[in-house]
C-alpha cells in the first residue's frame, strides 16, 4: 500500500506595482498574474508539475533550488500566513510508485507591495 509524502513548500504571495507575483522558496519558481488568486493557482500547478518531473525521472535530491535571501526575508516578515494541503493528481501515480504524493503550501499573502 503506498504512504503519503508531504512536500512541504513555502510560498510568497505579493503585490507588484503592476500583478501579483508567487514565488515558491524552496523550488525558486515564480508566477505572475492578474489576482492573488490566480498566481496562487498557478503556482500550486508550477509546483505539482517541478515534483512530478522529479518524481518520474527519479531526481527528487536535486529538485531543490532556494530563492534568493531578500525572498526569504520578506516571507519572514509576513503577517498574513495560511497553510493547505494539495493530493497530486492521481495521472501522476503509476502502479510503480510507492507514495502518494501531497503539496503542503504554506502561504504568505502580501497584500500591499513590500519593501525590503
Amino acid at each position: 500500500m503506498a504512504r503519503e509524502e508531504r512536500f512541504i513548500f513555502r510560498v510568497l504571495i505579493k503585490k507588484d506595482p503592476d500583478a501579483w507575483v508567487a514565488h515558491c522558496l524552496e523550488l525558486n519558481l515564480v508566477t505572475v498574474a492578474e489576482t492573488a488568486k490566480q498566481a496562487e493557482s498557478d503556482m500550486i500547478d508550477v509546483i505539482m508539475a517541478h515534483v512530478r518531473y522529479a518524481i518520474e525521472n527519479d531526481n527528487l535530491a536535486h529538485m531543490s533550488h532556494p530563492a534568493p535571501p531578500e525572498v526569504w526575508k520578506d516571507f519572514f516578515r509576513c503577517p498574513d500566513r495560511e497553510e493547505e494541503s494539495y493530493p497530486m493528481p492521481e495521472t501522476v501515480l503509476d502502479d510503480s510508485l510507492s507514495m502518494i504524493p501531497v503539496i503542503q503550501a504554506n502561504k504568505c499573502f502580501y497584500r500591499q507591495p513590500c519593501h525590503a
